[in-house]
């Protein structure tokens, strides 16, 4: 068992209570109040017995998929053009034509590397957030490249480059009536292009509030840590040097109309860092790797987020290595709490021991819902307490 620690400013931000005559609360005992998975007797983790280390929790995550309910996760795709002549996709769940456009509070879901809408952690929160009780909105910004979207410029993303993230906030504020509320949440690498787009925009985001899951927050130590041991770079490195390998082998003929890439260097990359050094500190123009990764690093950019931030990290995740948290910059910024568990891996977090299904969820959508219901502009809003969250998530987990 793992109890949920926090950590934070001194005096965090205020949040206004809906219907409370202008009065507000600060934003540690508003999530005491609403989120008992992340606050109280109830803030706690029990891995999956057989699943008890962080390489067991992510090599589970590797390969769940989860069953039924998260397979009825449907998307209605949009292909949205940048102005630079490239194009990501981005996946409305529910379809629209299942749930026309109105003011519903959306939630806007960063995947990770090479990743895309179809990962199971990302359904896993949707099918519990767009279905009743909850009823919300889900969108997932698919990167150029990723969730089976051709290229049409010789780029793909990196974990610095937050410009296509701004356009699609700018389509989709567009598309949804003013006044929507809007959550962001990110995922491993899209939890740091998340925060550090936060970083950089201050109070100018759309979004309301926000969500980091097992953000590797500084790429730096983070790189070093995965070429540490050998076990690190064949199984963690290479396995991800391989999957953005697969991902250059799909984009070849575009990508290579870029001639400072050498398509053998790129090829006999065994590690994410050889891989970054062939491919990606070219594409974007960095000098050296290190300074693709000094650029990247969300610990950066965390102090001048202006909305509030959750952060959630496992302290034995083996891919966001504890040791790159940036502990000292939380405490400085009112509007950040970072919440850590002992166990859980990397975006894995198992519970229960015939079905393990993933425990991060509950937490997540108490959140989720605590601050949609501070923004909710709809006649009445959405008000579900917490014990109705809880049950509605373990019953949607418990059909899969």
């Amino acid at each position: 068992m793992s109890a949920v620690k926090l950590f934070h400013h001194p005096t965090p931000v205020s949040i206004p209570l809906k219907n409370g005559k202008n009065k507000s609360v600060p934003l540690t005992d508003y999530i005491a109040e609403k989120c008992p998975s992340i606050v109280g007797p109830k803030a706690y983790y029990s891995p999956t017995p057989y699943l008890f280390n962080g390489h067991l929790q992510t090599g589970y995550a590797a390969f769940y998929n989860g069953a039924a309910t998260m397979n009825d996760v449907c998307y209605e795709r949009e292909m949205l053009s940048l102005p630079d002549g490239g194009q990501v996709s981005i996946d409305w769940c529910p379809p629209l034509a299942q749930k026309p456009i109105d003011n519903t509070p959306t939630l806007v879901c960063l995947h990770g590397l090479t990743g895309g809408s179809h990962e199971s952690y990302i359904r896993g929160l949707l099918e519990v957030i767009t279905r009743p009780p909850f009823n919300y909105r889900g969108v997932v910004f698919n990167a150029r490249g990723c969730g089976n979207t051709e290229l049409t410029t010789p780029q793909l993303f990196n974990g610095a480059y937050t410009e296509d993230l701004r356009h699609v906030l700018k389509h989709i504020q567009k598309e949804l009536p003013e006044g929507t509320p809007l959550i962001g949440i990110g995922y491993s690498l899209g939890s740091n292009i998340l925060v550090k787009y936060l970083g950089e925009e201050g109070d100018k985001t759309p979004f309301k509030a926000a969500i980091s899951v097992a953000n590797p927050f500084d790429f730096v130590n983070s790189g070093y840590a995965l070429d540490r041991s050998y076990f690190n770079r064949k199984i963690y490195s290479g396995t991800m040097a391989g999957n953005l390998k697969r991902a250059f082998e799909r984009h070849t003929d575009m990508l290579t109309k870029n001639k400072a890439i050498d398509v053998d260097q790129v090829m006999a990359a065994t590690t994410i860092r050889e891989f970054d050094d062939a491919f990606t500190r070219k594409i974007f123009g960095y000098t050296t790797v290190n300074n693709y990764y000094r650029d990247a690093s969300s610990c950066r950019f965390i102090e001048h987020v202006r909305v509030p931030l959750l952060c959630f990290n496992a302290l034995d995740d083996p891919i966001s290595p504890a040791e790159s948290i940036p502990y000292d910059e939380v405490k400085t910024n009112p509007y950040v709490i970072l919440a850590t568990t002992d166990y859980g891996g990397h975006i894995g977090w198992f519970e229960h021991i015939r079905h393990p299904t993933r425990w991060i969820v509950k937490p997540l959508a108490e959140f989720v819902v605590a601050m949609f219901e501070a923004h909710d502009p709809r006649p009445g809003g959405s008000k579900l307490n917490p014990d109705t969250i809880d049950r509605s998530v373990d019953a949607i987990q418990a059909e899969e």
